[in-house]
């Protein structure tokens, strides 16, 4: 595998290319670091005439734990947090003219469902588990709420941001966030070969026009809502419990 930085990895073969999470030991968080090299990649891919499909993959069993939060923690100033360099990372996923696809084999927590979300084509192994988690650290998702909004219905998606309960593959298929629950290697190979028969010019043209208009704006509004979240009170005590694996005051 080609490598262009510790955090991320790189490979292309068969007009595809593989951008794989690559920050095991500390479950694929999304710093800003991370996300920065996300989205070099990304523009990589695109770049390349010869990809046809772009498929966004993980080192380590947990597929991503969501934003790093300590970096969270000491984080000062909006454009400090993971949260506003996801918005644009997501961005360039979704306008990617490229179809980009998502494996997740282990846990998604936080911004890494926004990927998911994201994603033109999600595929999770049954036994993946998924949460909407930020809620539990008195933060809102509202980062990732923009993609995630074109998958759940609303009253599904207000239930889980509400919560911040855990389900998995098979229920996070037929509600709609993921296209498929199975053994990922069979499924993305499949998934793979039905993309790169298609013609590369209609793709880019549906991707436009089933993207919608402004969501990198959207995304950006978002994330200044949820710098506010991560700022206040209730957010930096439950950012903080979390890392002193501590309990939150408001928890009964």
């Amino acid at each position: 595998m080609e490598r262009n930085d510790a955090l991320i990895a790189y490979r292309s073969d068969r007009a595809v290319a593989t951008i794989t999470l690559n920050d095991p030991a500390r479950r694929n968080a999304l710093s800003t670091a991370l996300l920065a090299r996300l989205r070099e990649a990304l523009a990589r891919a695109v770049a390349d005439e010869t990809v046809r499909v772009i498929v966004i993959d993980h080192a380590g069993p947990v597929f991503c734990a969501g934003a790093d939060l300590a970096e969270s923690a000491r984080a000062t100033r909006a454009a400090d947090l993971p949260a506003a360099h996801l918005a644009e990372a997501l961005a360039d996923m979704c306008e990617a003219p490229k179809p980009v696809v998502v494996v997740a084999r282990g846990a998604v927590r936080g911004g890494g469902m926004g990927l998911l979300a994201a994603a033109d084509v999600a595929v999770c192994d049954p036994n993946a588990r998924l949460a909407f988690s930020e809620v539990l650290l008195g933060v809102v998702p509202a980062v990732i709420a923009p993609v995630v909004a074109r998958k759940l219905t609303e009253g599904k998606m207000r239930e889980l941001f509400l919560t911040g309960d855990s389900f998995g593959a098979d229920d996070a298929r037929r509600w709609g966030l993921i296209a498929y629950a199975g053994e990922t290697e069979t499924t993305l190979e499949d998934v793979l070969v039905r993309l790169r028969a298609g013609g590369p010019g209609a793709q880019a043209g549906i991707k436009t026009l089933t993207g919608g208009t402004g969501l990198r704006a959207s995304l950006n509004e978002a994330a200044a809502l949820t710098a506010e979240y991560f700022f206040a009170e209730e957010g930096r005590e439950g950012v903080r419990s979390f890392l002193e694996k501590d309990t939150p005051s408001w928890v009964h």
